[in-house]
């Protein structure tokens, strides 16, 4: 059984939900600006052999809009995965990041190695050069059309409308069968289109010169097909981390 609240932290209340009980995995979605529910539903299993924690970032999804200075700095999504473990009485957990939620999840490694047992990277980059990728892939795969709209949605003032029509326009960046874009169940998501200014305080970001000091066992998955975080830059992010596979 699914369990939701909201937790009351200092500066943000966050929407969690509970599944399953045993070792606790905390679960960081993607995004930024999407919610638990683009990746919850795809890790209910896990809940048969782990304490299942999932949640919506900061100013996304049902979790509420951040108070405080520089609300969407890297660093505030850091403190929410340590403020939210404690307020839940975790303890030591694994923690889950997928695509943006494995950045945050590698500047929580860094940041709090004391809090985790283990690291489970999905799609994350470890550094901004996956960017290259992307942009080196697009006229391959979109069409000039699809190219033309994208770029006229990126001089839009950030919006609910503009985030799921550049997902859907970038579907072949992600997906081998673009069409498979419709299980991410964007229906249902509650986008935060503010969370965007989080790439400010990440803009250049490379982790690969501190990754010997993350010090957990880490897996890394990557997509075959995905052409945003390929193969490639996930072997070379496992092959950095000390108890990486």
């Amino acid at each position: 059984m699914v369990n939701a609240r909201t937790v009351l932290l200092v500066n943000v209340d966050l929407y969690c939900t509970e599944e399953g009980a045993g070792p606790p995995l905390l679960v960081h979605h993607g995004g930024p600006g999407l919610d638990h529910t683009v990746i919850a539903p795809h890790l209910s299993p896990l809940a048969q052999n782990v304490h299942l924690v999932c949640f919506d970032h900061r100013g996304t999804g049902r979790s509420a809009a951040p108070q405080g200075s520089d609300p969407f700095h890297i660093d505030r999504f850091v403190g929410d995965i340590a403020a939210l473990a404690d307020g839940l009485s975790l303890g030591p957990f694994a923690l889950l990041g997928h695509s943006f939620g494995g950045i945050v999840a590698l500047h929580f490694a860094l940041a709090h190695p004391d809090l985790l047992t283990q690291l489970i990277l999905v799609s994350t980059p470890a550094s901004h050069h996956y960017i290259e990728d992307v942009e080196s892939a697009l006229p391959e795969l979109l069409e000039p059309a699809a190219l033309a709209e994208l770029a006229s949605l990126q001089d839009s003032a950030p919006s609910a409308q503009v985030m799921r029509r550049s997902l859907e326009l970038l579907s072949p960046i992600y997906f081998h069968d673009p069409a498979r874009v419709s299980q991410l169940g964007l229906d249902s998501v509650r986008f935060g289109p503010e969370t965007q200014a989080v790439w400010e305080s990440l803009e250049g970001f490379d982790l690969r010169p501190r990754l010997s000091e993350v010090r957990v066992p880490a897996l890394v998955i990557a997509g075959a097909q995905d052409r945003a975080v390929t193969v490639e830059r996930a072997r070379e992010l496992a092959d950095a981390l000390p108890e990486g596979s």
